[in-house]
């Protein structure tokens, strides 16, 4: 239901509970509604109509209108006011402050849409820009009635405040649809004259800051210095005498091989040398004896010097069984649950005899990551265990051929040597290793992958 003017109430407190109904308002759909229907606390009117300006490439657009609760801006009516706002846009923007209505006729619009006229409005029609705090016009209302519009306006004439309800309107309606962001606020501010120019020179500047190129890899704690522990015989390992990562001394057992079988050879061997010996001792008897038994005796010395040897080469057979550790060092393997009971060949590797005073490290380097990787470039790398204390490390050689890493990804090996401060460092540790390249300049680092995959893609 529309409103209608109070005759009674003078036009100072028709003004102020038009204006309370606008500051009620918390929608566009509500503000516009008001606007077209409950301007008629102020004036008399036959239809209202709000049309929001249009920006390529988005044409202005009927948003309210009097007498209907919504509107379909895609109507002939519709598209005529868009068309109508497009050709006095310009005007509107250049009326005066004191002043701001723009009395329409058929006259200030182009053949097509005078023409019309008669079939959508009135004969009188005013047009009140509203405009927000930023003095650009979001939209237009439309008033039109068959009285004419007073030609001079007072100071306590009912037009007279309607000019200041425009202004209002053009307030709420900034508020409400018009207003600006924060990021919109900044953009329009950081892009305006003198400091455009100064963000230009200052993002110049810090492109063109002098960086290193680094890239990060995965990466671990070797020695360089290690031995690999292999089985010495085929068998099958009864139990690993050392845990992982355990210190030992040389000559220390390391891991056990089972000797059941290879025991009961040797057993079996000593028996056969022993009854060998037994036969010696008679064919010798007997030699003295009688000269026939001489032939025996030959035999019988063979046989035992067999034996002997059998017997020998099962008790060297039986100390390999005790795999033993060449020289000082540090034993790295995996789990003892695993080897136990786990056939081995002779020459499999069960596991490193590792020097824990030379240090290094070995990373993987994917394939895609474009960082020159050269020989002596500084490392740091950043312990799981100790991500706040880095080590520094250098680089000794990347290799050329690529492998597959720990995590599947095709890669190149990188090898380093520890030359920093490695008391939190220890063998099997790891991390992640900061390769550090040339020097270059910070835009090509952050736009190096971007070239890179533009290149590959176009080809130039």
């Amino acid at each position: 239901m529309t409103a209608k003017p109070a005759a009674a109430a003078p036009a100072s407190s028709r003004f102020y509970a038009l204006a309370s109904r606008v500051e009620a308002a918390t929608t566009a759909a509500e503000l516009g509604f008001a606007i077209c229907n409950d301007t008629r606390l102020l004036v008399d009117y036959r239809q209202a109509a709000l049309v929001v300006m249009g920006s390529a490439p988005r044409p202005s657009r009927l948003v309210a209108h009097s007498g209907l609760a919504d509107v379909d801006p895609n109507t002939p009516y519709a598209l005529w006011l868009s068309g109508v706002t497009k050709a006095i846009a310009a005007r509107c923007a250049e009326l005066p402050a004191n002043a701001r209505v723009l009395p329409l006729s058929p006259d200030l619009l182009d053949e097509e849409l005078a023409t019309a006229w008669s079939e959508w409005f009135p004969a009188q029609v005013w047009v009140l820009p509203l405009m927000g705090p930023d003095k650009t016009v979001a939209a237009l209302l439309f008033l039109g009635r068959d009285e004419p519009w007073p030609t001079t306006l007072t100071s306590d004439g009912e037009e007279f405040a309607l000019l200041h309800m425009a202004g209002l309107y053009g307030y709420a309606w900034w508020s409400l649809v018009a207003r600006p962001s924060r990021v919109q606020r900044w953009w329009r501010a950081a892009t305006s004259g003198r400091r455009l120019r100064y963000i230009a020179v200052g993002l110049l500047v810090v492109l063109l800051l002098p960086v290193r190129e680094y890239t990060l890899v995965p990466a671990e704690i070797i020695s360089l210095h290690s031995q690999v522990i292999a089985s010495p015989r085929e068998g099958v390992i009864r139990r690993m005498v050392i845990l992982p990562n355990a210190a030992v001394k040389a000559g220390q057992v390391l891991a056990e091989l089972d000797d059941t079988t290879l025991r009961n050879k040797l057993a079996v061997a000593q028996a056969e040398l022993a009854t060998a010996n037994v036969e010696m001792h008679q064919a010798a008897q007997q030699a003295i004896e009688s000269q026939n038994a001489k032939a025996d005796l030959g035999m019988a010395e063979g046989k035992l010097h067999e034996r002997e040897v059998d017997v020998a080469s099962l008790q060297r057979e039986v100390e390999k069984l005790e795999i033993r550790a060449p020289v000082d060092g540090v034993f790295v393997y995996s789990d003892p649950d695993d080897w136990a009971g786990r056939p081995v060949q002779t020459g499999e590797r069960i596991g490193l005899l590792a020097d824990p005073h030379t240090l290094g490290v070995r990373a993987w380097a994917p394939v895609g990551e474009p960082t020159n990787l050269e020989g002596g470039a500084p490392m740091t790398v950043f312990l799981k265990t100790a991500p706040l204390s880095p080590i520094g490390a250098r680089l000794d050689y990347a290799g050329y051929q690529s492998v597959e890493s720990p995590t599947g990804v095709a890669s190149y090996v990188l090898r380093g040597t520890v030359d920093g401060d490695a008391s939190a460092a220890r063998i099997g540790l790891q991390g992640t290793a900061r390769v550090s390249g040339r020097w270059s300049v910070l835009g090509y680092l952050l736009l190096r992958r971007p070239l890179a995959t533009v290149r590959a893609w176009c080809g130039v």
